[in-house]
């Protein structure tokens, strides 16, 4: 594994109590695909206990560009760790975004990234749609043209499987945040997108494969 892969992975674990601004450190090296498992997700919590607190890491774990809110004069509906889940969600589609595009930019469209990043890009919009519902304004995208760069598809594809497996653990993190079935609907939906197509493309071009363009290459997510 590369220095580059290793702190991809490093980088993409968050959690909901350390979710703060880190405009300033440069761990931008990171692949992160959001991901949701409706199949395997535990299903929404029934009762009306509060969610539950997720431990904190070190400020190069959360490396959460869009995270410094202004709680006091937030006026929707949410908890704190709702948002701060939400935040965590969108910052990860915002890294994975502009990571893929990068990869595109400097390999000539390549598959699975030339897909992948439009699944992407719809996740995020899904994700703002419940920012809109509640009342959170939605932050533009900081890591565009400040990620990771790679010296090969190959090693960009295997950079992609660390990505997805980590962030499958941010997304049981985040499935603890809420109780509110409309955004696990949401965060079921990326997490199995994540697990059932790109993981399977990233473990296939870092192989080997992955190299060439045309028609239907690459995986589509749907049109989530």
């Amino acid at each position: 594994m590369t220095k580059s892969i290793l702190l991809l992975a490093a980088a993409a674990v968050f959690s909901f109590s350390a979710c703060t601004q880190t405009n300033n450190t440069s761990s931008a090296q990171t692949v992160n695909t959001v991901n949701t498992n409706e199949n395997k997700a535990a299903p929404a919590n029934e009762s009306n206990s509060a969610p539950a607190n997720v431990s904190s890491k070190t400020p190069a774990e959360n490396d959460c560009r869009i995270c410094d809110f202004d709680f006091a004069n937030y006026k929707g509906e949410l908890k704190k760790e709702e948002v701060e889940g939400l935040l965590l969600a969108l910052n990860d589609e915002y890294l994975a975004t502009a990571v893929y595009e990068q990869v595109n930019k400097d390999f000539n469209d390549p598959r699975p990234f030339v897909n992948i990043v439009e699944a992407e890009k719809r996740h995020a919009e899904r994700l703002k749609t419940l920012f809109a519902a509640y009342k959170i304004p939605v932050p533009e995208n900081p890591w565009t043209g400040s990620t990771a760069k790679f010296k090969s598809v190959t090693e960009a594809c295997k950079a992609g499987v660390e990505g997805e497996i980590v962030n499958r653990q941010l997304y049981d993190k985040l499935f603890k945040s809420t109780v509110r079935e409309d955004i696990l609907i949401v965060y079921r939906a990326l997490q199995r997108a994540s697990d059932e197509n790109h993981l399977p493309a990233f473990e296939r071009c870092g192989g080997g494969g992955g190299r060439g363009r045309g028609p239907g290459g690459g995986m589509n997510r749907g049109n989530f």
